[in-house]
């Protein structure tokens, strides 16, 4: 299998989760989830990072879980590992890029199991080619190989807003 080399400039900008096989998107109750990832200065020595927010819906109000990404050097492809901020510091996952559409429209996003989440993977489509039917329709082909199920496409008034 090929790596991705998805480095923070190119990850840059909010990502909708289309496809997923997380029960906490799957479930309903959680909805119009995004990514906001934003690259940070860089810190000598040391990996790239950048800011991880991600945004949801529940019943109407817009929930937000911020944390720091950090590039895993170490390991081949696009690895990073997630540490929360204020109250959920304590908390880390570590996710890598499994795969990218052409002109990165798209990504596939697999997670390692972390203390309250299950391994599992999202398929992200970036928010300015969500209406992009042959944008979604790579994304669904992938999210077919990784077992993600769609999910509904956000409101107008999703989390990103």
């Amino acid at each position: 299998m090929d790596h991705v080399d998805a480095n923070p400039e190119r990850l840059a900008g909010t990502w909708h989760i289309v496809c997923s096989s997380f029960p906490m998107w799957r479930s309903g109750r959680r909805t119009d989830a995004t990514f906001t990832y934003t690259p940070l200065p860089g810190r000598s020595p040391g990996a790239p990072r950048m800011r991880d927010e991600v945004a949801y819906r529940v019943r109407g109000r817009t929930r937000r879980i911020a944390g720091t990404d950090t590039r895993l050097a170490s390991r081949p492809g696009t690895v990073y590992r997630w540490r929360g901020k204020g109250l959920l510091a304590v908390l880390t996952s570590v996710w890598e890029v499994r795969e990218t559409g052409e002109d990165d429209a798209w990504a596939v996003i697999a997670f390692t199991r972390s203390l309250l989440t299950p391994a599992g993977v999202d398929v992200v489509v970036r928010a300015d080619r969500l209406t992009d039917r042959a944008v979604l329709a790579g994304a669904k082909a992938a999210a077919d190989r990784y077992e993600a199920d769609p999910l509904p496409l956000p409101d107008s008034g999703s989390a990103s807003a």
